[in-house]
């Protein structure tokens, strides 16, 4: 029991030591003002995903 209390223990105190190092490390160079491309993503019903008109409406 005690051996399992510190493995969660040390689990935990890794993730917020990973995520405070993460919030620490500055933004490279060139990607401060990244926009959303859709040109390579497949998916449709992505609130981001903009709707073509490149289809035809058959009659």
């Amino acid at each position: 029991m005690l051996i399992s209390i510190i493995i969660v223990t040390v689990l935990v105190a890794l993730f917020i030591t990973g995520y405070v190092l993460n919030k620490k490390t500055p933004i490279p160079a060139g990607c401060e003002n990244l926009t959303t491309d859709c040109a390579s993503c497949g998916i449709t019903s992505c609130s981001l995903h903009k709707p073509t008109s490149d289809k035809v409406e058959v009659i």
